[in-house]
């Protein structure tokens, strides 16, 4: 590999996390979070129905001990900073969609020790995950949007003009993000066919996505950004939890199958709904 994954995502994040602030202000952040109906539905999404249709699916499949872990896992933990190269698509809720990034990778914090606790007795108990969580936030996510934010008060002109670019940039880094992984990916998927591990875990990614959609309320962008943030699940943080509380297994190889499937499922969602509404008139709904 050119450059290895985990810096070219954290990079890709940064980068479009700056790009956010430099579009939106302080203030809508704050209008968004007023809404405590609309962040109840998301919280209660992501934090109980998921994880609850997460342990469904494994009992209703004949899953090894390895692919149940990892689903579970995958249910339990929201908040993956990869749907910000779909969720940022959404102009008209560009504040929103950071948002959520910000509010689910927060949640994930908490989520985190308490999946762990769940699993059985052969996890290794560990905060190595959970703090290493709590710095890829501060670092990638909060402190480039509170920079670009800071950047579009300070330079209101030139703020703009960066927009473009940046956008091309981050596109730039995740699409070779897909590439490096390509190999990785492909062996993994290969490890774990059989047993319905696939389709479990396309179902949790299709179900997350009809949850998040249906907590949306009335307004179509922000079904749209729910969708999406619902169902791409925290694979990074799952692969950390893999690694330091797993080890010697396979556990680590379904949040990159998962990685596999919900990328290009989300990128068929975005061009369906934006292709759908373009040929609609303008509505609220």
């Amino acid at each position: 590999m050119l450059i290895k994954p985990l810096p070219l995502l954290n990079f890709f994040v940064a980068v479009v996390m700056f790009s956010i602030g430099l579009r939106t202000r302080g203030g809508e952040f704050l209008n968004i979070l007023r809404d405590h109906a609309l962040f109840a539905r998301t919280l209660l999404a992501n934090c109980i129905l998921i994880p609850a249709i997460g342990l469904l699916l494994v009992r209703s499949f004949p899953l090894n001990p390895d692919a149940t872990i990892g689903i579970l896992l995958l249910a339990a933990i929201p908040g993956t900073p990869i749907a910000l190269q779909f969720t940022r698509m959404a102009k008209t809720r560009l504040a929103f969609a950071a948002a959520m990034t910000v509010v689910l990778s927060l949640v994930s914090i908490a989520m985190t020790p308490l999946a762990i606790e769940a699993m059985p007795q052969t996890a290794r108990r560990t905060e190595r995950p959970v703090l290493i969580l709590m710095v890829n936030i501060t670092l990638y996510i909060v402190l480039p949007l509170c920079a670009g934010v800071w950047a579009a008060r300070r330079a209101p002109k030139i703020a703009p003009r960066l927009v473009l670019p940046l956008s091309l940039l981050a596109t730039v880094a995740f699409l070779f993000l897909m590439w490096e992984t390509r190999l990785v990916r492909r062996q993994a998927f290969n490890a774990i066919r059989g047993g319905g591990t696939v389709l479990a875990m396309f179902l949790l990614l299709l179900l997350s996505m009809l949850i998040g959609w249906m907590v949306g309320g009335p307004d179509r962008e922000t079904r749209r950004i729910l969708a999406t943030s619902s169902g791409m699940r925290s694979v990074i943080v799952v692969l950390y939890v893999a690694r330091f509380c797993f080890p010697d297994t396979n556990v680590f190889m379904i949040p990159i199958v998962y990685l596999s499937l919900m990328v290009p499922t989300n990128l068929l969602f975005h061009l369906a709904f934006t292709g759908w509404y373009r040929l609609r008139p303008a509505e609220g709904t």
